[in-house]
């Protein structure tokens, strides 16, 4: 069996590659120039050079391939709308398109829990959800939804044989997103709980969406679905940074910040680094306050049922591992 894995350098699809290697699968790696193989030769995994965003991409590669495995997209939430057309938008275009010409049908594809917005507190959001309204300006969240329309056209017109995966907020070793900024900013005891602390996140370890992609990936009943990918572990703000602290020598978080205080705090910061042009985000943003400060409950009743996972990584193991390797001196 052999898999096209898009995104391979970042933490999920490293973790994709290593568990389709695992399994006995062969792996190709859609990768930019300059981006660090390293990781995936170790895998014996090929490498095509291919920048997503603009360059074409040759059906060709696509030609013997038993499944596509689309993880590549912008993570950030300080870009404008055409940052996330170029890296999430148009590379699930320009994949798709280079698949159905190839006549390669099996599509897993990485979207997010995000996509459902802001749910009501009391609501268990499966995966049929649709939310009342949507923040225009989360243009991560815009990307991924618009990403999701392209792959759900393709399945309605029966192009594709299309599964969507909507993984939590991602960490494990190879985090250089969260965990790369989390680490440095407890150190500098800069990171307050927004809102309650008692707060629970809806964590997953980037190795658990791995084998939920390839459980999906052989299961004829998964076409056309959407999953859920959580850990039900519940694990609250508080233990998540105080642990992350105590891993990496830290102080830990004691002071704590109202979340509607907060929320106003990082809409102004927003703002004021808009108007000044600021490259980098200011250390607050409203997707930060909601992502550590909002409480939301998430089924994954649905891929238990059908594909029987359940997630391996306790929160205690996975975030040892992460944190060791966010330590690491010579880490990939």
């Amino acid at each position: 069996m052999h898999a096209i894995v898009t995104g391979a350098t970042g933490l999920l699809g490293r973790h994709l590659v290593q568990e389709l290697r695992q399994r006995g699968w062969s792996a190709t790696a859609i990768v930019r120039q300059g981006s660090n193989r390293r990781p995936l030769e170790q895998l014996d995994a090929s490498c095509v050079v291919c920048d997503l965003s603009r360059d074409r991409l040759d059906p060709s590669v696509f030609e013997n391939t038993d499944a596509v495995f689309h993880a590549a997209a912008a993570v950030s939430d300080w870009a404008p709308w055409s940052y996330f057309v170029a890296n999430t938008v148009r590379p699930t275009e320009v994949v798709c398109n280079a698949m159905v010409t190839a006549g390669c049908r099996r599509l897993v594809h990485f979207s997010t829990v995000g996509v459902y917005g802001r749910p009501p507190h009391d609501t268990i959001v499966g995966e049929d959800f649709t939310p009342a309204t949507l923040d225009r300006r989360n243009f991560y969240r815009r990307a991924k939804i618009e990403s999701e329309k392209i792959v759900w056209q393709r399945q309605g017109a029966k192009q594709l044989d299309v599964t969507v995966i909507r993984p939590g907020m991602l960490y494990g070793p190879g985090d250089r997103s969260m965990l790369g900024r989390i680490v440095p900013l407890l150190r500098q005891r800069r990171i307050s709980f927004l809102g309650d602390p008692q707060v629970t996140l809806p964590l997953i370890h980037a190795g658990d969406v791995a084998r939920a992609a390839v459980l999906a990936v052989g299961s004829a009943g998964a076409i056309g679905q959407a999953y859920n990918v959580i850990n039900p572990e519940k694990i609250t703000q508080e233990a998540f940074f105080n642990t992350i602290a105590t891993l990496a020598g830290a102080p830990l978080v004691r002071r704590h910040v109202p979340y509607l205080l907060a929320y106003s705090i990082a809409g102004t910061a927003e703002g004021l680094a808009r108007l000044f042009r600021f490259k980098q985000p200011p250390l607050l943003t409203r997707y930060r306050v909601f992502l550590f400060g909002y409480q939301r409950h998430y089924s994954i009743e649905r891929i238990r049922s059908s594909l029987g996972w359940e997630p391996q990584v306790d929160f205690r193991t996975g975030i040892q591992e992460a944190v060791r390797w966010q330590l690491s001196p010579d880490h990939l």
